[in-house]
């Protein structure tokens, strides 16, 4: 799908969670997030799984952050917060994540 449709980020989280995301000028981690650039562990280490993209074999140009992997992301779990929240502190620490405007303004 990314290789089909480049995108700025893609972000799976349930319903109503931007209410909970630390950031209301950039996405939120939720259950997963997608990012046009390479990820490390050791730059993330709050992700219970990093997947390259594309896949194995072929040159790297984006990661999906896992924020949650044994079970399914919920806002009534509070620790599944507390880590996506962990996640956008370190991605905004580590200079890993634009805003929406710098978004559409490398878009353009």
């Amino acid at each position: 799908m990314i290789s089909l449709f480049p995108a700025q980020y893609i972000s799976v989280a349930p319903r109503y969670y931007d209410q909970h995301q630390v950031f209301e000028d950039k996405p939120g981690a939720g259950w997963m997030l997608y990012l046009p650039r390479v990820i490390t562990a050791q730059q993330l280490p709050e992700a219970q799984a990093l997947i390259p993209t594309p896949a194995a074999g072929k040159k790297q140009k984006g990661t999906i952050i896992i924020s949650t992997l044994d079970e399914i992301f919920s806002l009534d779990n509070a620790r599944h917060i507390e880590r996506a929240n962990q996640i956008e502190l370190r991605l905004v620490d580590q200079d890993l994540i634009d805003t929406y405007a710098d978004m559409h303004q490398s878009a353009d």
